[in-house]
């Protein structure tokens, strides 16, 4: 077996498991364990998996605060909202979450369709207050400033009142085994009522945030409905993806 082969091996067990071992890696590709532990050592170095102790876990993803990145903006990520915009029709009542991502595709609503929009980042709010056809329902509740937008009972109960379509969201950390994640506790409990109350929950997003977990899962990945994300990611993982039942759209990379 080639090396690329065993380590595309590797990282597919790694992505339907969560974890892997060495020894039981040893085993289904019938090489040696000093092996084993050096394809995991050079796949840790290129930060694909993160290696520990007899074997090697999930890379646990690492995102800047949403503050710390309104100063560095990046416009390539504006590529991931067309699919979104392709699933609006008047009428709708939708929501979008806080990030950048998320903030382009409230930039770039359409002028001449209705919706209610609910959301609870003070930016968003900001961007649709000219626009002509968005009614807009702002969250109540404490500002969580690293991810600019309000959590706690408030905003909470506040979701649970109203019904979405859509819910739109940036991709934190998701993984087939391990769902959809974020390194907040409070950021994982508005979530994960915004996402109960919606009929479809659409995660956008580049691909290196896939395949990746972060401390608090929001919700299990069967309860994710459509992935938009770049042609960047790996075949295998879309073949997972897919198996959940989640659509996947891919976009060119550039």
């Amino acid at each position: 077996m080639l090396l690329a082969e065993r380590h595309q091996m590797i990282l597919e067990q790694l992505n339907i498991y969560g974890r892997i071992t060495s020894v039981d890696l040893a085993k289904r590709l019938a090489v040696s364990e000093d092996t084993i532990r050096r394809d995991l050592n050079k796949l840790g170095d290129l930060k694909l998996l993160r290696r520990v102790h007899g074997g090697a876990l999930v890379r646990q993803e690492d995102t800047p605060d949403y503050f710390d990145r309104l100063s560095t903006p990046d416009p390539t990520k504006k590529r991931f909202i067309q699919p979104a915009l392709s699933m609006l029709e008047a009428g709708q009542t939708i929501m979008i979450d806080s990030g950048e991502t998320c903030r382009y595709l409230a930039q770039n609503l359409p002028a001449n369709v209705s919706l209610t929009v609910v959301t609870g980042c003070p930016l968003i709010v900001q961007d649709l207050m000219q626009h002509p056809q968005v009614q807009v329902i702002q969250l109540g509740g404490r500002m969580f400033k690293p991810a600019m937008r309000t959590v706690g009972h408030s905003a909470i109960e506040m979701l649970q009142q109203i019904r979405f379509d859509f819910v739109f969201m940036g991709i934190c950390a998701f993984h087939v085994k391990h769902g959809f994640c974020v390194n907040y506790f409070e950021e994982a409990e508005v979530l994960r009522a915004a996402i109960e109350q919606a009929d479809r929950t659409v995660l956008m997003g580049p691909h290196d945030k896939l395949d990746k977990t972060m401390t608090y899962q929001i919700v299990a990945a069967d309860k994710i409905h459509h992935i938009i994300t770049d042609a960047g990611l790996r075949s295998d993982v879309q073949v997972s993806i897919k198996s959940q039942g989640i659509a996947l759209s891919l976009v060119d990379n550039d």
